[in-house]
């Protein structure tokens, strides 16, 4: 038996990266160790397949890319992985998906910068270049009947192909290292499937899907099921409306959804004002059972005498017999569906919208003439689980999916617990096991889970999250079971919001809670800075179009300058070195020699020069440096990179630079151009002319106001007050640490005032395409009759080292270099940037955050 290969920390970085949910790094762990196991410690030669059971919107997508980074990283690196899908759309998505430029494309997080190859270009003179070279990645991404047949859609990859002499498909069977993903897998299982993988010989098959059939139950390596992923917050929480009274035409039950759909719209739109968000439309799914049914419900939605016109021109029908460009126009309109502009509002689809339709902005499901038994499977549950705005936002409405039932109420009510036992209700991930001789197994490990997908009517747990109950005792053989959250760790409880949702509820009532959060949502208070506060000025930096190819600004390190200093003060010497040339003759010739006289003169000093005199040749030494621009800013940068060398050198840099002010100014222009090549980034220079300016935008929110803000009253809803620095009285926060770092600022003892700031308040640019972001803070802090003003910028630990941060963090300090270069700033501008723990650990300090930032 071999040993388990398993490599924590390459994972780590992957998921980093990828920025992966907790469950789809579970899920590519579990592949991971199964795979291992398989070939390592098992020692099999054939195949290993397996499948990831993972719920519709918690992101296979991500799995699959996963994966991908990590056996492209690996020491013994996969190059060729082949992405199976179903049909041409799910095809088509993929390849979007792995595109640069598309949205929702992951290439930018990719590390392993795959080569596409697809049916349009596996067989020209680019790919075979691609092919040819060992270190490149390749993606192939077919259909399974691209690759299943040799007629028909297969016949391309069957064929001879000259430029690799024998065929595309006999080429991807004599890779040793081929990675099968297939997306979908339930779609495509069957004899057809299996002699394909058989023929292909792969070293690893992933099969990717929300609904595996029962015969491959044994090949589930990680499952998520929908439950958990509702408790866990991932997927937005299904309500079920259904009608007290008898009333079932098609109208009423179009005219219920449609209502829904307003107000939940109207939210959306508060919503995205209020934190300056694109505009997300939110869309009802109109599920019909054959083109006729759909043909009368879009006759009844797109007239001006249903609703008042209000959704004229804004349905799309959607079904299987389209043909030409009104199928190319549907298509087309369908894969805009989540853009802005789009006008459509309603999709009526007929068997069409089942697996690879992904939007986020499905709000509304009607059933029509359906039993809600059809309607609630995963498949079509799935169409609108994914959450637009990628977390919960905490506003009630928007965390929810309406499903509007064919049946009543009450039959609605006998029929949730039917409902839900359709649904699998445990998951399972695998996970590795010490043994006593201290060698590692893997073992397959079972969590139930209390979640329901359907709640109760006023449930105050719909999730079913509860408090997760310990690990259970599972005997030695890790086949335990345990109440937990299904992707290895403890359920997250929901929000105080999330917690109110109703599992099954009558249309009246629903339309009420729907109007009334819409109206909340809606109405806007104003904050205008506190006229008994200090008030805070701020420098604006006017950018410049033009580039620049150096700035001393940009320098924000100033620890080489520090270390020439006192290296400069250590080669000092009082004492002249006397050398002696000396003489000897060995009757032939005589040699002259040199040699260091023993005694030692002490030598005079030069004239003493004034430091001020020094310091200025040596910034006149800086400004000449090559690219340096001869402007205002820059001479203030220069003086300030000589402070820093002069204080380094102690209190003799007066008798130093009076001896070696030559060689300290050569030294120091080659210092600064060194340090110019690495810090700068060709960003854009900023105008000599600096406005100061006050920061009094008017504050403005829908949020909930409170009185005061203890500390552990955190909530993304919430405007808090009962600040005593604060500019304004109140503020409001998206994260926790936000939270907790305002609390120190505002019990800072220097703190003289600080603000939350808002887009456009500090604009910082960070790229030389000019995108600009806002740290989270100012503050004004005095101490001993000086002002500090502080920009100040929460992110989580994970982010810390990411590009971005570090890009922002780089382009902040040089916002604060400039502006503290400029005579009209008396602030002295710094930058600090805190990450989760930085905040925790201060505990309430704002000395401690300063220390513990960066």
């Amino acid at each position: 038996m071999g040993v388990l290969q398993f490599q924590p920390d390459l994972l780590d970085q992957v998921a980093h990266r990828l920025t992966l949910r907790e469950p789809n790094r579970k899920a590519i762990e579990s592949v991971l160790l199964r795979t291992s196991d398989h070939y390592d410690v098992q020692e099999k030669a054939e195949p290993y397949e397996c499948i990831v059971d993972s719920a519709t919107g918690v992101g296979k997508t991500y799995v699959m890319a996963g994966l991908m980074e990590y056996l492209a990283g690996a020491e013994t690196p996969a190059r060729n992985f082949l992405l199976l899908a179903p049909g041409r759309t799910i095809r088509d998505k993929s390849v979007l998906n792995f595109t640069a430029g598309n949205p929702k494309s992951l290439r930018r997080m990719l590390r392993s910068d795959p080569y596409v190859i697809t049916a349009d270009n596996f067989n020209t003179p680019a790919t075979r270049t691609a092919i040819d070279d060992p270190t490149v990645t390749k993606l192939y991404i077919f259909t399974v009947q691209a690759l299943t047949s040799a007629t028909g859609e297969g016949r391309a990859t069957h064929v001879p192909l000259e430029n690799l002499g024998t065929s595309f498909f006999d080429y991807l069977a004599q890779l040793d290292d081929l990675v099968i993903l297939a997306d979908e897998h339930h779609c495509y299982r069957g004899p057809a499937f299996s002699r394909t993988i058989w023929d292909l010989k792969p070293q690893l098959v992933v099969g990717m899907t929300a609904t595996p059939v029962r015969a491959d139950e044994s090949l589930v390596a990680f499952r998520y099921p929908l439950a958990a992923a509702i408790a866990d917050r991932l997927v937005k929480t299904p309500v079920m409306v259904a009608r007290r009274d008898d009333r079932s035409d098609v109208g009423t039950k179009l005219l219920d959804g449609v209502n829904l759909l307003r107000f939940k719209g109207q939210a959306a739109d508060a919503h995205c004002d209020e934190n300056g968000l694109p505009r997300v439309n939110p869309v009802m799914l109109v599920i019909a059972r054959n083109i006729d049914e759909a043909e009368e419900f879009q006759n009844v939605l797109d007239t001006a005498s249903f609703d008042g016109g209000s959704w004229v021109g804004k349905t799309l029908l959607i079904h299987s017999k389209l043909t030409g460009d009104a199928k190319e126009k549907a298509l087309a309109d369908l894969q805009a569906v989540e853009d802005p502009d789009s006008p459509i509002r309603i999709i009526i689809s007929v068997g069409m919208l089942k697996e690879g339709w992904d939007v986020k902005n499905v709000y509304v499901i009607a059933s029509m003439r359906a039993s809600v038994s059809e309607v609630m499977t995963e498949q079509t549950l799935g169409r609108g689980m994914r959450l637009p705005f990628g977390d919960y936002t905490n506003v009630e409405i928007l965390d929810t999916l309406e499903v509007l039932a064919h049946e009543k109420y009450g039959e609605l009510l006998e029929k949730r617990k039917v409902l839900n036992e359709a649904f699998i209700d445990y998951g399972t991930y695998a996970e590795v096991r010490r043994l006593a001789d201290g060698s590692s197994v893997v073992r397959q490990k079972t969590i139930e889970s209390d979640a329901d997908v359907i709640g109760l009517p006023g449930d105050s747990d719909p999730a079913g999250t509860g408090d997760p109950a310990g690990a259970g005792d599972d005997g030695g053989n890790g086949e335990g079971t345990e109440k937990a959250s299904p992707s290895g760790a403890s359920a997250k409880a929901p929000s105080p919001a999330a917690s109110d949702t109703p599992g099954v509820v009558d249309v009246e009532t629903r339309t009420r809670e729907a109007a009334e959060a819409a109206k909340n949502t809606s109405v806007v208070v104003q904050y205008d800075p506190l006229p008994d506060r200090d008030p805070i000025l701020i420098p604006r930096l006017i950018s410049v179009p033009q580039f620049v190819t150096v700035s001393l600004n940009d320098i924000t390190d100033y620890g080489p300058f520090e270390r020439l200093g006192r290296t400069l003060t250590a080669d000092y010497s009082d004492e002249l070195k006397r050398t002696k040339i000396v003489a000897t003759h060995d009757g032939r010739k005589v040699t002259v020699g040199t040699e260091t006289a023993a005694d030692t003169v002490v030598s005079a000093l030069p004239l003493h020069i004034p430091l001020s005199v020094t310091k200025n040749s040596l910034v006149q030494r800086v400004m000449s440096v090559k690219g340096v621009p001869n402007r205002q800013l820059e001479v203030g940068a220069a003086q300030r990179i000589v402070d820093h060398l002069i204080e380094a050198m102690g209190e003799k840099a007066t008798e130093h630079l009076s001896a070696f002010v030559e060689r300290c100014g050569q030294r120091l222009a080659t210092e600064v151009a060194r340090t110019l090549r690495e810090a700068t980034q060709a960003q854009v220079s900023y105008a000599d002319d600096v406005e100061i300016v006050a920061l009094s935008k008017t504050r403005a929110t829908r949020k909930r106001q409170v009185a005061g803000h203890a500390d552990g009253s955190f909530d993304k809803t919430i405007a808090f007050n009962g600040w005593s620095k604060n500019l304004f009285s109140h503020a409001w926060f998206d994260t926790a640490p936000e939270f907790k770092a305002a609390n120190a600022i505002d019990s800072g003892k220097n703190v003289a005032v600080w603000a939350r700031l808002h887009i456009n308040d500090v604009p910082i640019t960070w790229t030389s395409e000019g995108r600009k972001y806002n740290p989270d803070f100012v503050v004004i802090e005095e101490k001993d009759g000086q002002r500090i003003g502080w920009l100040v910028e929460t992110k989580a630990d994970k982010d810390m080292t990411s590009e971005e941060v570090v890009a922002k963090r780089k382009a902040a300090r040089r916002w604060a270099n400039t502006a503290n270069s400029s005579p009209d700033v008396d602030i002295t501008w710094r930058y600090l940037l805190l990450g989760e723990q930085d905040v925790e650990d201060s505990q309430g300090s704002w000395e401690f955050l300063k220390g513990f930032g960066q």
